[in-house]
């Protein structure tokens, strides 16, 4: 049997909104995101001035030429500076361009007095293939040597790296470097938390049988239950065995059995409704015992009812997530000597939610390493249908 638990939904990042940042904001986050791009000797943002001719940034890669060596030299001097070769830079914070407005935005930049070597266009939107082609297109045959489309998709992909978490926080409040901080804190915290509850529990990879006190944190009536009207109903506390600690950090419980009836080869199965009496609802301080003539009685009928290979226990677990767990008394106190988990109660008011519960089904003829089987909700049967006790239904040990 294995239970991982409710799935949770997964934590994404919404996408960028260029399109928010003003003109010239947007043009200064390309030209910040292009300073690692080559090594430059200059770049000029010239679409501020106004008047920028098609042209919002300038920018000029540096390079060197070695000096003539000398004859009597054995190695080259250091290279003179150039003037570097030119690049343009054009930037479009628009939702959208069409493969037309693609071809127009490279006519106006690329003028032919001065051809560049090379061309960038960025935009605040996704480029289709079309839009790509139309680039190319418009490019082929100009002089310029390097262009590229910096598009939204590969203007997000460059502010999520690490070196440009810094303009990713300064332009859209985002800083994946503290999440992955404060990821790195609530894991450790994690783990740290389960590591102190296992030393309680046991192996976390074993079936454990530990049993432990659950108590509602914002509870005061503890453990006077007699000052809880609805406690039958709603218990602020509990104990129960803690079975196995699973991969998703949930504390599983076993809550209550089920005299029940099952056949291994066909899956069918049935249960009586009432549980059975808890041993541990005994330890509970000033609850008086629940073992009643009546139970005697209805087990002695079960097992009338029920053939030996067919006897059965419905077990009923539930789960409680360890962030649920604010805090453990690993000795307890006077009127429940035994580990004490304060738990912070749920919406409802109560320690354990209904609807997380779910059982299996166990043989009642073994003993402790009993095998375990699912109670496939399909194949119940109504096997109790007519069962009732009788007179000859009495203790029976």
């Amino acid at each position: 049997m294995l239970e991982w638990g409710m799935a949770r939904a997964s934590r994404t990042l919404n996408p960028l909104h260029f399109e928010d940042l003003e003109p010239h904001r947007f043009e200064d986050l390309v030209r910040q995101l292009a300073y690692d791009y080559r090594v430059w000797s200059s770049i000029e943002a010239t679409g501020r001035g106004g008047a920028d001719d098609g042209i919002d940034i300038r920018a000029f890669e540096s390079s060197v030429v070695p000096e003539v060596l000398d004859e009597e030299e054995d190695e080259a001097p250091p290279g003179l500076p150039t003037p570097g070769r030119l690049w343009i830079l054009q930037c479009k914070r628009e939702k959208r361009i069409t493969p037309k407005q693609v071809e127009r935005y490279v006519q106006e930049s690329i003028t032919g007095e001065q051809v560049p070597y090379g061309f960038i266009l960025a935009a605040a939107c996704d480029f289709s293939k079309k839009s790509y082609d139309a680039f190319r297109a418009a490019l082929i045959g100009t002089g310029v040597q390097e262009f590229h489309l910096w598009g939204k998709a590969e203007l997000e992909d460059m502010l999520f790296q690490p070196k440009n978490d810094p303009l990713l926080f300064a332009y859209f409040g985002i800083s994946l470097q503290t999440r992955k901080r404060s990821r790195q804190s609530e894991l450790r915290a994690v783990l740290a938390w389960r590591k102190r509850v296992g030393r309680i529990l046991g192996n976390p990879t074993d079936i454990l049988q530990k049993e432990i006190l659950f108590r509602d944190a914002t509870d005061e009536a503890y453990p006077l239950t007699e000052e809880v009207a609805d406690f039958e109903q709603n218990p602020r506390w509990a104990i129960y065995r803690v079975r196995y600690f699973n991969a998703r950090n949930a504390l599983i419980l076993e809550i209550r059995s089920h005299l029940a009836f099952h056949d291994t080869e066909t899956g069918e199965w049935d249960m009586l409704p009432d549980p059975v009496p808890s041993d541990l609802d005994n330890q509970l301080w000033g609850k008086e015992s629940e073992y009643s003539d009546l139970h005697w009685r209805r087990q002695h009928a079960w097992q009338r009812t029920v053939p030996e290979k067919h006897r059965a226990e419905l077990v009923v677990l539930n789960r409680i997530s360890l962030e649920r767990v604010l805090a453990v008394d690993e000795v307890g106190d006077l009127a429940h000597p035994l580990p004490i988990f304060y738990v912070e109660p749920l919406p409802s008011g109560r320690l354990l939610d209904a609807e997380d519960e779910f059982h299996y089904l166990t043989s009642a003829n073994y003993g402790l390493h009993k095998p375990e089987y699912d109670a496939d909700p399909e194949k119940r049967i109504p096997y109790f249908k007519e069962f009732k006790l009788e007179a000859g239904d009495e203790q029976h040990t």
